[in-house]
Formats: structure tokens, sequence, C-alpha cells
């Protein structure tokens, strides 16, 4: 137990009945020592004093029994970067059965003992300190300063706010004259929609007609192509030539397991640095930065527990890892290789197998022969239970698996153009499916049934991004349609939209951090016991996401202007949330930044 140095001054009674007042607090300097007066408002009935140093918080706190503090009991601060006192907080106490008004200061390295001389001067209480350096200030100075900023910053808040209301009156007026203007016109326009949908009838007859004759066409076409290439497919066969399965760009796959440890190896047309090898990312994505294809097919890997499948992107190869799985990366020679702990593997010895524009090598160190295998052996034996990938008597083709976004507004518009003054051509409600073929700035462009339009991206989601009270809303949603089963795809989708990079998550039972938060206490938020974890930029509106510190399954989405516990959201940028808190009459402004991969600040 810390041990309490107690200094009782007893001047005129011990205990008296009568409460002293402290006016104020100083701290002065001279060219022989520094000292704290505490001016008491009489010299009558001075109180009980003690003092106490800790040196694990480097805090000084004096206390005086039966004493009110004329400035009001709260936290002041004086001089962040000064060695004596920086700050101090006013707080009212009970020891050993008095009321005890205790001064707590957070100290700089020139005050660090609680050994302090004391005196007395008239009403002044006086605290020698050891030390004559020191830049002087009186308390009330301060906090006077401070009160006087932050009124003039409410009084600018105040006009700002005044400016506002004069604002949105004018635009509400200006409003008012636009919707009579864009009444007419929407008239007018309804009336010219009317014409140009009876000229777009005998346009669609006119276009279904040479739709018809180009099927028939392409039919026959189709059916040439189909003929030649299996002709090549027959003389590729007779010749004992390979199909190659890897990736444009790609020399070689290469995977050795066994013992415990797997190694992957990657060779393509372009040096590998290591510099430009970045990841795994959140996504367990290891991309590498080199020349090739901005877009490919996936080639899924079945052997081997360290890659899942590689693709081509816009930023270079990506290797999809294992969820959570970091292995070693290193580049020898020009060539990646990753290499981890391995426990599929239950037998000694070492499996090696490596893909090449020509064919599969397989070795079993565990037998005596070595067999240049073809793919069709090569998949049978590491995925019996899947399709194969690649054939001798078929060309190689992958296709991308079809996301379909799912509407999940009650009703939403779909337009011709992407952008909320286009013409309306469809109407669409809760648990419609839809095709993604591109994304343009806020809409995505889609297909419902025979019609192409765009609709906000804000209105749609993929499946597995939908909450839980979306899910159950829209299984019940197709039991009363009687329509889709669940994990059915109806419709085909553009093979350019099946790339776009997407980001989902599962809330793993915790609330969805998008969701309004309802309920709150009337308080607001408490930022002191809550951690920012992500800020959402692109969009109209910023939005930062909070988690609780002692409960991250609790979470808060805020936005500019929301209020928080004393005070509210001033400011969201990409990288911090700047708050504006008012407590004891003072404003100030506090700063909360993302964290950075290291698990520091930003």
């Amino acid at each position: 137990m810390m041990k309490k140095v107690f200094i009782l001054l007893f001047l005129a009674f011990a205990a008296s009945s009568l409460a002293a007042q402290i006016k104020d607090v100083r701290f002065v300097c001279d060219a022989k020592k520094c000292g704290l007066e505490y001016q008491f408002a009489s010299e009558e009935d001075l109180p009980t004093f003690f003092q106490k140093y800790d040196a694990a918080s480097k805090k000084l706190t004096v206390g005086f029994s039966n004493t009110e503090f004329a400035l009001g009991e709260g936290s002041y601060d004086i001089d962040a970067a000064s060695e004596w006192v920086k700050s101090m907080r006013v707080f009212k106490d009970k020891y050993r059965g008095m009321d005890f008004l205790k001064i707590e200061m957070s100290v700089g390295p020139s005050l660090a003992s609680d050994k302090n001389e004391i005196s007395l001067d008239g009403s002044k209480f006086l605290l020698n300190l050891k030390g004559n350096q020191g830049k002087a200030w009186t308390l009330s100075k301060i906090f006077a300063q401070k009160k006087k900023e932050a009124d003039k910053r409410a009084l600018e808040e105040k006009k700002a706010a005044e400016k506002a209301a004069l604002e949105e009156k004018k635009r509400l007026a200006e409003e008012k004259k636009a919707a009579e203007k864009a009444a007419l016109e929407e008239k007018k326009r309804l009336g010219e929609e009317k014409k140009a949908a009876e000229k777009a009838a005998l346009e669609e007859k006119k276009r279904l007609a040479e739709e018809e004759k180009a099927a028939k066409k392409a039919a026959a076409e189709e059916a040439k192509r189909l003929a030649d290439e299996q002709k090549d497919l027959d003389k590729v066969a007779k010749d004992s030539s390979a199909i190659s399965a890897l990736l444009p760009g790609v020399k070689e796959f290469t995977v050795l397991m066994g013992s415990g440890m797997e190694q992957f190896r990657l060779v393509t047309d372009d040096a590998i640095d290591i510099k430009y090898v970045s990841g795994p990312d959140k996504a367990s994505i290891i991309t590498v930065g080199v020349a090739g294809p901005q877009k490919s097919p996936v080639f899924k890997i079945g052997a081997g527990s360290l890659v899942k499948s590689a693709t081509w992107g816009a930023n270079g190869l990506k290797l999809q890892l294992p969820v959570g799985l970091r292995p070693v990366v290193l580049v020898q020679d020009g060539a990646l290789v990753l290499q981890t702990s391995e426990n599929a593997i239950k037998k000694d010895g070492f499996i090696f197998w490596s893909a090449k524009p020509e064919g599969i090598f397989v070795r079993d160190w565990m037998k005596a022969a070595e067999a240049s295998q073809n793919f069709d052996t090569f998949v049978n034996k590491f995925e019996k239970d899947s399709k194969k990938i690649v054939s001798g008597a078929q060309v190689f083709h992958l296709k991308p698996v079809v996301r379909e976004l799912i509407v999940v507004e009650d009703e939403i518009d779909m337009y011709a153009g992407p952008n909320d003054n286009s013409q309306i051509i469809n109407r669409l409600s809760f648990g419609d499916r839809l095709v993604n073929l591109d994304l343009v700035g806020l809409y995505y462009k889609v297909q419902s049934g025979a019609r192409v339009g765009f609709v906000n991206r804000r209105s749609v989601s993929y499946k597995d991004e939908l909450s839980a009270v979306q899910q159950e809303r829209l299984k019940q949603v197709d039991k009363e349609r009687g329509e889709l089963a669940e994990g059915s795809i109806n419709i085909a989708s553009q093979l350019d939209g099946m790339y776009e990079d997407r980001v989902t998550y599962s809330s793993f039972g915790r609330r969805d951090p998008f969701v309004e938060v309802k309920g709150l206490v009337e308080e607001g938020i408490n930022i002191d016991q809550v951690e920012l974890v992500g800020i959402i930029w692109e969009s109209d509106v910023p939005m930062a996401i909070l988690v609780e510190a002692k409960n991250p399954s609790v979470s808060y989405t805020l936005k500019e202007g929301d209020k928080i516990l004393n005070g509210k959201v001033l400011k969201i940028t990409e990288t911090d949330v700047l708050f504006l808190i008012q407590e004891f009459g003072v404003s100030r402004r506090y700063s909360m930044g993302l964290p950075d991969k290291y698990g520091g600040k930003k």
C-alpha cells in the first residue's frame, strides 16, 4: 500500500464547522525558488492539509478538509510541455469520515516528491518546491481565457446557424419554384414518352425479326466452329501433343509436399521482383506485380493446401490462399516461392508435381518409377469428386460464377441512364433478382428479364452481403412468390462484370454496423470507450465505424453532425474522425485515427 504523507495544519480550529474556500491557484517562480500558492478567501478557519505523490502516474495530489473551490470542480489544462504542472483535476472525496477537496496534478520531472515544504502568508497557503525555473501562471486567468475562446466559438457557430437558416429558406423557395417547373416539364415529357413508346414498339418488332435472323446465322457459324475445333483436337490427340492448362504469361506451377512441409513455386514470363509482391491481404490474396493480361479465367489448384487458385487481375497475378494462412515468401532466381508447414500427407517422403505448358510431371519418392502424366490422369488423382478442369479430348474453358444482385429496398426505379433524372423504364420491389453487367459510378448496369437499365448501388446487394433480417425477409418473399430455390441462379451475366473486386464479411452473430443504431442512451456514445475500426469514404455521406473497446461485438455507425456524449462528430476524413467536445463550459477537439497495418495509429 502506498504510504500517504500527511502534514496537518491546525490554525484556529482543527475541524471547523465553517467550510474554507480557495479562490485561486497560482504558480510563482523567482530567482531562488518556485512554489504553488493556494489563495484562501479568509485567514480564519484554515483546513487540514495533506500531499501525496504517485511516481507511477507522475501525479501529485493535495487535499484540504471541508473546503470549496471557487472556480468549480472539473479538469483544467495548464501547459502540457511544462516540467512542473501540466494539468489538474479538482474533485471532492471522503477520507476517514472527513470531506476533502482534492487537487490532483499531472506533473513533470521537476516536481517528483510529496516532501515539499509548506508555509502560510496570511490567507495564502504556499507549497514550496525545489527549483527556480518555470513559467508563472494563474488558474483563474487561464480559465477565463479558455471560457472567452469558447464563448467566441459559440457565437460564431450561432451566426453560422442563422446564416444557414436563411440560406435554407432561400433554397426551399427555389426548390418550390423548380418543382413547379419540373411538373410542367414532366407533363410534356410523358406526352413525348408515349409517342416514343409507340415508335419503340415498332422498332422492337423489327429488331426481334433481325435478331431471329442473326441467331440462325450464329447457330450455323457455331456449329461450323465446333466442327473445326473437334478437327483440331483430333489432330492434337493424333500428334500426342498436350493441351496447356496454365494461365497466359505463366511458365510453371510446382508443388512439393511431405514430411510436414509444403512448398509452392511460380515462374512467369517476366522475372519476379520481391518488392512487387504484396500480401497476404485481409482476403488472403497475394498479388505478384508482373506484366500479364488484365483479366483471365481462374486456374484452380486442387493438389495441395497452400495455394487454392490463381488468376490474372489489373494489378498482376493473384494467388488465393486459405483464410488466415501466412506462408514464408521469397524470390529466388526470379521465381516466387511460398512455404509453410503441411499436415495433409500422412506418410514419410515427398510428393512432387509440376505443371508446364507441355504437360504434368509427377514424382512420388515412395515409388521407384517416375511418370509424365496427361492432365486427365493428374486431375482424376487429386480431385476425384470434382469436375475435370482439363481433358485431352476437349478445349479448356473456364466460366466465371454468376453473382446475382438482389433488391433490398421496398420499391426502386430502374433508369435508362446512370442518374436519377433518366427515364424510368421499370419498377422493382424487394427480392427481385438482377444480373450485374457493369458498375458506372454510383449505379449498377443490370438486366431484369429482357430489359437493361441502371439502379442505385445502395438499393441492391449480393446475397452473401444481406443482413440476418434481410435474409429472413427474402426467404419469406421467395416462399410467397414460389420463385427461385435458395442458391439458384436463373439468368446469365456478361464476363466483364465478374472480375470486380468485392469484399464480403460474415458478422458471426455481431450487429450489422451498417444498420442505424436505435435505442441508445440519451447522453450518446462515449468516445473514451470505443475504437475506430473503419471509414466508409467512397459514398455521398462519409461514415465512421466504431466498436466498443471492451465488447467488440457492439458497433456503431456515425456521420458528420451526429451527436455523441458531450459533443458531436465535426469532420470525417479518409483516415481520421474529428470530434467537438464541450465539457465544463470549455470546448475542445479530439481526433481519432485509423490503425495502420502494424496495429498503431496512422
